[in-house]
């Protein structure tokens, strides 16, 4: 371990000795010289040293991994917080065109501030017609049924179903029998709605739908990041309408608001915890001169216009603007 005396960040030297391991080096290489995530850990630079000895500097995390330093989630909101992290480490990785290949609990940790960081990609592979190896390569009770069958052709569902496992393992400490066969047998059954956590029914459907033999019908790693996201910052939207001079704001204290022209229409704007919804819509109605109907999910920003283009004269308009809040760990 060294440190960096101008950034005072400690970094970690690791040493590829033998070319045996050349495939391997080659590939962790070109995987985290790309990373630029916060849940990944980073490469500062590479060394060439004497005798073909290849040094890669990089973030070093002090501290256990995420098996080492195991507990059961206490709430929902912890294991949202933590997988949420892990998720959004994948979603960096996959945007890439990267698919690790061997997302497990022992492959993270958590770093001063908190913030869990995935690293190890050793068997990281770049996605696309070339992503294949022959034999067995992963961690059993991780590893999606896929990689056991000889020749495979992975794609970055691999790493979803190994999230999966790594959330279901996160939230019980142990895996279930089918899943540590080798092939893994996953159940028809959810399960992660016989855990103790009381789960969101979307959280627990989407979780389960990470462990489906099939790959095709695992979820995108981005959309599970995003979905973690809404239930993690629910009831902390706020929404600003300006109107006639008047400025009003919509959120846990203020759930709903309507807005009336008369002779035009009117609007009832709602906000149920995740989402602004305009609940009831009467009259000539539009959101960026788009015409809605009641149940119309409202965008970050808009212009809510009364008036059809023919009122030339005579068109009143709001605006509504959404503050995202961010994600405290």
């Amino acid at each position: 371990i060294c440190k960096d005396k101008v950034l005072e960040r400690k970094v970690a030297i690791k040493f590829i000795h033998n070319l045996i391991h050349q495939r391997r080096m080659n590939d962790e290489l070109a995987a985290l010289l790309k990373m630029r995530s916060k849940h990944v850990v980073q490469v500062y630079d590479i060394l060439n040293c004497n005798g073909g000895e290849i040094g890669i500097v990089q973030e070093f995390i002090d501290g256990q991994d995420l098996i080492e330093s195991h507990q059961i989630p206490s709430s929902p909101t912890d294991f949202y917080k933590q997988i949420w992290q892990i998720a959004s480490g994948i979603c960096d990785i996959h945007t890439l065109g990267v698919i690790h290949r061997d997302i497990k609990p022992n492959n993270m940790k958590t770093d001063p501030e908190g913030v869990i960081k995935i690293f190890d990609f050793g068997l990281a592979r770049n996605d696309g017609p070339q992503a294949g190896t022959i034999g067995f390569v992963g961690t059993p009770g991780f590893a999606a049924p896929e990689l056991y069958t000889g020749i495979v052709t992975f794609t970055k569902a691999v790493d979803t179903y190994a999230f999966g496992a790594t959330a279901l393992y996160l939230a019980t400490g142990t895996l279930p029998q089918e899943l540590m066969q080798t092939p893994p047998n996953p159940s028809v059954f959810g399960y992660f709605s016989s855990i103790a956590l009381n789960l969101a029914q979307e959280i627990t459907d989407l979780l389960d739908s990470c462990l489906v033999t099939d790959p095709k019908d695992r979820p995108k790693m981005c959309n599970v990041r995003d979905t973690l996201a809404k239930h993690l910052l629910f009831d902390r939207h706020q929404a600003l309408v300006v109107y006639n001079n008047n400025v009003t704001y919509l959120n846990s204290d203020n759930r709903k608001g309507r807005l009336h022209v008369d002779s035009i229409g009117s609007i009832t704007i709602s906000y149920d915890g995740f989402r602004f919804i305009i609940v009831e819509c009467q009259g000539e109605i539009y959101i960026n001169n788009q015409s809605v109907t009641s149940d119309y999910i409202l965008p970050g920003a808009c212009v809510i216009t009364f008036g059809a283009s023919y009122r030339t004269l005579y068109r009143i308009y709001a605006t509504f603007d959404i503050s995202h809040p961010e994600i405290v760990l």
